[in-house]
């Protein structure tokens, strides 16, 4: 079933369980999201004597429907009773982008005849008693509101959480366990009912979010949060021509990662946001739903789309490692590093969190902390915000700077730097040398501090050894296959779990030959197992298509998604159909949604030597079984791009809307032209970039 969030609250459509942004109980690799039952999840049964006897029924219906462009929740029950004489009960839930402390369930009933009473059985269906929070009643000064107050049981962390966390809940109503009985009476055609539920570590701000709500009749409360959602649809949206399924499944993707993240306009303040975890908001158990626990995903998989929907949210998903690097300096302390060693799971507190199943997963993938200086780069490529790097990335790139070069290992024969008795994105091989990605997003890393610290501070001498250590980083190549082993001892043929070496070429980037990038393909495309996560196709589709060989893409391409949605309302499930795995997999969804728009469209970022930003649009694709596509909200240095792509190699770049960064367009001529309002550039097999037009770097 959908998950459906706001950034503050979550929950599974007919799911127990309602989480908190930020909320989580257990100590240490027990933390996980703390679980509140789910007292919007209701059913209702409507009797009369005249439904009694089901054979007077000529027909009944029921249809369910996950509304995209709004963003609800609906499932709808028709009665056709006798002759000119129907029942229709129309139920509905939501977590409201605007009232963002605000969870609503809500149903009308309306009915053509209304000679008898209909009785309505409310029933919560909200699962057992939560084992994460010591809940009480709180007095109130309204008889038609129910307050609570619930601590959790532990702290994650006690040196950074010294007290349990607090959440304030209110209902605007109670529904005993034996149900609540509501009554159409003779005559009454139409009947509604809803059921509010706010929450909030401050008891004010849940109640004043409770009589805002309570304001506003349901339409207008609805009419609300739909506004919020269809101002996201016109920032940010890719139109499919000629496959309606594919849409839908691009449509759901899109949502379901937007929808973890928090509201752009509320009605409060928004709170801290505490990361983005594989399966969202809605989810967060123990020993299932990675706990709600940030990891890679984030940085890698899903910041990279994420930055188009919304520059905000990048910039808060990159502060919150920010705001834990207390945590992370404690780590490296701690294991005899200098500078900030992210942890591999990281929720409330930044300190290590992984479940205590897999101590090796927390003490080899290193490779974490150079994700986040790779989210650095990215976010700072395609925003070009100078303040920010400054005043924010600087120091975070500084500090993970100094961690890598503290854990290489230099050999003094080879006069080269290498990282042993790692894992590198592949699981299945633990405590290897070299594994070619780790050293790859280390020298990526490092040579981003080091310009970060130029730029900022012209600190030369402090970025010296990072950029040595880029410089003279081992990175692995067989010269006699031309392909790059994915560890030290790697043999071919050897399985693998997922994207690794592959990773390479794209998100990596690293400069290599065409026939190269290639080999990586051919070389593990045969070896990754078929029980590999998502992200590890949509990965091979990108880098497919930039060794041209699309018809390996669009195999890749559909592989990606195909095996692993739930067909009724299109949710992601991190493995294909033979095999376990979490729900509502974000990861896989920021890996696909990265290969319509890194891939098929052809869009890539990078800072040139002199400093400057470019965003470069190679030669674009048709998605495959599509007529024409079009990707809306293409974000870069304060402006936006639509992008629509018809195939054989054309496709129109237009202007949305030009910040006030000066962008230049560099094509076949070596004139750069300057962009200007309403602009449109027609493309047909070439390359273009567009850059900012100065830096004020000084190499």
């Amino acid at each position: 079933m959908p998950s459906l969030s706001n950034g503050h609250l979550g929950f599974t459509v007919f799911g127990d369980a309602i989480y908190l942004n930020g909320v989580y109980n257990g100590k240490a690799g027990n933390s996980r999201r703390a679980r509140l039952p789910n007292s919007i999840n209701i059913t209702i049964e409507v009797t009369a004597d005249y439904l009694r006897n089901s054979s007077q029924y000529q027909s009944r219906s029921i249809q369910y429907v996950m509304n995209l462009k709004d963003g609800y929740f609906q499932w709808q029950q028709d009665f056709n009773v006798s002759l000119g004489n129907t029942i229709q009960i129309i139920q509905r839930t939501y977590a409201h982008r605007y009232f963002n402390r605000a969870l609503v369930y809500d149903f009308v009933i309306n009915r053509t005849s209304s000679r008898e009473p209909l009785l309505i059985n409310l029933r919560e269906n909200s699962g057992s008693k939560t084992e994460a929070f010591d809940i009480q009643a709180e007095p109130s000064n309204s008889t038609d509101l129910r307050i609570f107050k619930a601590l959790t049981r532990q702290v994650e962390d006690p040196q950074y959480q010294t007290q349990p966390s607090v959440v304030y809940i209110i209902q605007n109503d109670y529904i005993p366990p034996e149900g609540k009985l509501l009554q159409m009476k003779n005559g009454q055609k139409i009947l509604s009912y809803r059921f509010i539920l706010t929450a909030d570590p401050t008891k004010n701000v849940a109640l004043k979010e409770m009589l805002n709500v309570l304001n506003l009749s349901p339409q207008e409360l609805l009419a609300k949060h739909a506004q919020q959602w269809q101002n996201f649809w016109k920032n940010f949206h890719i139109a499919i021509k000629g496959n309606f399924g594919l849409s839908q499944v691009v449509n759901a993707a899109i949502f379901y990662l937007a929808n973890s993240l928090p509201s752009s306009k509320s009605n409060q303040p928004n709170n801290p946001y505490y990361g983005l975890s594989p399966t969202g908001l809605g989810r967060g158990q123990l020993d299932a739903d990675y706990q709600g626990h940030s990891f890679w995903d984030t940085e890698i998989w899903m910041l990279p789309i994420i930055t188009h929907f919304n520059i905000d949210w990048s910039r808060e998903l990159l502060k919150y490692r920010f705001d834990r690097l207390e945590a992370a300096r404690y780590n490296a302390l701690m294991t005899g590093y200098q500078g900030a060693r992210f942890p591999w799971e990281s929720a409330f507190t930044g300190a290590e969190v992984t479940n205590p199943c897999c101590p090796e997963v927390a003490q080899q993938q290193i490779h974490i902390s150079a994700d986040i200086g790779l989210a650095l780069l990215h976010f700072y490529t395609i925003t070009h915000d100078e303040t920010w790097l400054c005043e924010r990335a600087w120091l975070l790139a500084s500090e993970i700077a100094d961690f890598l070069v503290s854990r290489v290992t230099w050999n003094s024969t080879t006069d080269l730097y290498h990282i042993k008795d790692v894992m590198g994105p592949d699981e299945d091989h633990n405590h290897v040398n070299d594994n070619i990605y780790t050293n790859v997003a280390f020298k990526k890393a490092l040579e981003f501090a080091s310009f970060a610290s130029s730029f900022c501070c012209n600190r030369i001498e402090q970025s010296a050894p990072w950029l040595k250590v880029a410089q003279k980083m081992l990175l692995l190549y067989d010269k006699s296959k031309d392909y790059h082993p994915e560890y030290a001892g790697y043999e071919t043929g050897q399985q693998i779990k997922q994207a690794d070496a592959i990773l390479l070429g794209y998100p990596l980037q690293l400069n290599m030959a065409n026939t190269t990038r290639y080999n990586d393909l051919m070389f593990y495309e045969n070896v990754t197992r078929v029980s590999g996560p998502a992200m590890t196709w949509s990965m091979f589709a990108i880098n497919f298509l930039d060794v041209r060989y699309k018809t390996k893409a669009d195999y890749y391409f559909l592989k990606s998604f195909q095996d692993y949605i739930r067909p009724e309302f299109k949710v992601w499930s991190e493995t294909s159909f033979d095999f376990k795995g979490s729900s509502n997999f974000l990861t896989g969804i920021g890996g696909f949604l990265q290969s319509i728009v890194y891939g098929y469209a052809g869009i890539r970022f990078h800072i040139d030597s002199k400093g400057r930003s470019q965003m470069l649009l190679k030669r674009s694709h048709l998605l495959p079984k599509v007529k024409l596509f079009t990707v809306k909200g293409i974000k870069f240095a304060n402006a936006s791009f639509a992008l629509k792509v018809f195939g054989k190699g054309r496709s129109l770049l237009t202007c949305m809307r030009l910040g006030n960064s000066l962008l230049e367009l560099i094509g076949k001529s070596s004139q750069p032209i300057t962009l200007r309002d309403n602009c449109a550039v027609f493309l047909k097999n070439q390359t273009v970039v567009i850059r900012t037009s100065k830096s004020t770097w000084k190499q």
